[in-house]
């Protein structure tokens, strides 16, 4: 008998001339077709992360629950390794930074959930396989726009499906390539400009070149009326080159994933565009969450460079 995820009901219709996805109602005697292939690409990254919060999972003292974490690694454990990842890529490559996605996936929680308070729209640039829709206490009325590409959003919605979680927000699913006119899509799925926005992107401008990042905080900047909120992080090129860092990135670069920027003086970048910013040590976080610090940032790790956790506000 196949596992149960091996089936995801056919609850999603594409909208071709906007390129989202939108949720349809489900059919108890609907038609079920297979689960689609893991994503590609850079979208293998949230593949690990999934992997890294489902590990926080199993500590008694979580910092966070993500019940479509715990369904995915299950979910990867049965399907076939995709072609070029190493074995023990996991292991080997991201342990070391399991403690620190945990702190930051807890800092981005944090922040975001704040600023519902005040923007009732949450965009989610890179989204990948995030649960926040569905695991956060969002203040009344708040609307969550998620984007990533196609294929990403079509495997989540098959494991959302699948766990059967019911959405403590609106939401809307948003395909579309971070490199092209994804606020076009963005604002064809009802996204509203005027309104004042909580911006979350997670674990994205690695992955993305100078030249991109700039053109995404152009195009966030544009579409953030007054109030509006920015959560990013990043780091320098310092600890991009650590050693810890440089076996990271042969791994990555199996799979088509290399990151491609590096984020020196984060002041240079957001004050032309009208944002004033704060930075949160990783260090600090881990004080403040009971927590020892990663050994990704200690000396006798031979801890090298920044990274920077960033909240901004227009």
């Amino acid at each position: 008998m196949a596992p149960p995820w091996a089936w995801w009901p056919s609850a999603i219709r594409r909208d071709a001339r906007r390129d989202t996805l939108v949720e349809t109602a489900l059919s108890q005697n609907g038609r079920k077709v297979p689960l689609p292939s893991l994503p590609t690409g850079v979208g293998l990254t949230a593949l690990c992360t999934a992997r890294e919060r489902e590990a926080e999972n199993r500590r008694p003292d979580r910092l966070f629950e993500d019940r479509t974490a715990r369904v995915l690694t299950e979910v990867i454990d049965e399907l076939p390794r995709p072609t070029g990842l190493p074995d023990g890529c996991s292991a080997r490559s991201r342990a070391f930074m399991r403690d620190f996605v945990a702190l930051r996936t807890r800092f981005f929680d944090e922040e975001l959930r704040a600023a519902s308070q005040r923007c009732r729209q949450v965009v989610l640039l890179g989204s990948g396989l995030d649960s926040r829709s569905f695991r956060l206490d969002w203040a009344p009325g708040t609307e969550v726009y998620e984007v990533d590409r196609t294929d990403v959003l079509r495997f989540r919605h098959g494991i959302l499906s699948m766990i059967g979680q019911e959405p403590r927000c609106r939401r809307a699913e948003v395909g579309a390539d971070l490199r092209g006119d994804w606020p076009g899509a963005l604002r064809a799925a009802g996204f509203n400009p005027w309104r004042s926005t909580a911006w979350g992107v997670e674990e994205l401008l690695p992955y993305l070149s100078h030249t991109e990042n700039n053109q995404l905080l152009r195009d966030i900047t544009a579409m953030s009326a007054p109030g509006s909120r920015l959560v990013m992080d990043h780091f320098d090129r310092a600890l991009q080159r650590s050693a810890r860092f440089s076996r990271l990135t042969e791994d990555l670069y199996t799979v088509s994933a290399a990151w491609r920027s590096t984020l020196e003086i984060p002041d240079r970048w957001f004050t032309p565009h009208g944002w004033t910013f704060a930075l949160t040590n990783p260090t600090e976080l881990a004080r403040r969450s009971g927590r020892e610090i990663p050994d990704l940032f200690t000396p006798q790790a031979g801890a090298q460079g920044l990274m920077w956790l960033i909240s901004a506000a227009r």
